[in-house]
This record gives C-alpha cells, structure tokens and sequence, in this order.
C-alpha cells in the first residue's frame, strides 16, 4: 500500500466508479434524441441531467422535464407522441410494473 493511503480513513477510498447498466446508454441517447429540436438554457440543464443519470429510474423520472420541454417549444401533442414512443425502451429497463402512456 503506498505511504500516503495510510493517512486516508478506510472508507475514503471504498467508492468506485461503476458503467451504467446495460441499455442505459440507449435510453439516455432516444431521450437526448427528443430534444434534438429544442434550445436554450433550460434545455441545455435538462441535457446535462439526462447525461448525469446513472440509471434507468433517474431517466424515467426526466421524462416529465423533458415532456415540458417538448411542450414549450413545439407543442403538447408533439411531446406526447416523443414521450409515448420512449415508452417500450423504459420498459425493458424498469421493474415489471407497467408503464402508463403519457
């Protein structure tokens, strides 16, 4: 063990970085693939959101913000049909509850 560990609390260095699991990385690229077409700040936060999420729970609960957004920008009808053509990818990654169209 280098020298300079011994200083460190046992805990401090116990976390490791862990990949998404698989088919995370396709979800969050369709709903990064929704907001194409949109622009601004508030997009761009929402953006680094759905790329900061680490799982397919985080990226259910953003598909509201990203509903709105759609929304906004273009209109509800828009955002629905975006929203409900994710719904069969979520489906795959989530528990087996189903998902109820938007």
């Amino acid at each position: 063990m280098a020298s300079w560990k011994k200083w460190l609390p046992a805990t401090a260095c116990d976390w490791q970085l862990r990949p998404a699991p698989a088919g995370v990385e396709t979800l969050r690229h369709q709903l990064l693939a929704v907001l194409d077409d949109c622009d601004g700040f508030e997009c761009d936060r929402l953006r680094w959101r759905v790329h900061t999420a680490e799982c397919a729970q985080e990226l259910w609960l953003l598909r509201d913000g990203v509903f709105q957004m759609v929304s906004s920008q273009h209109c509800q009808a828009a955002a629905v049909e975006r929203i409900n053509g994710l719904l069969p990818a979520f489906q795959h990654l989530l528990p087996s509850a189903p998902l109820p169209p938007v």
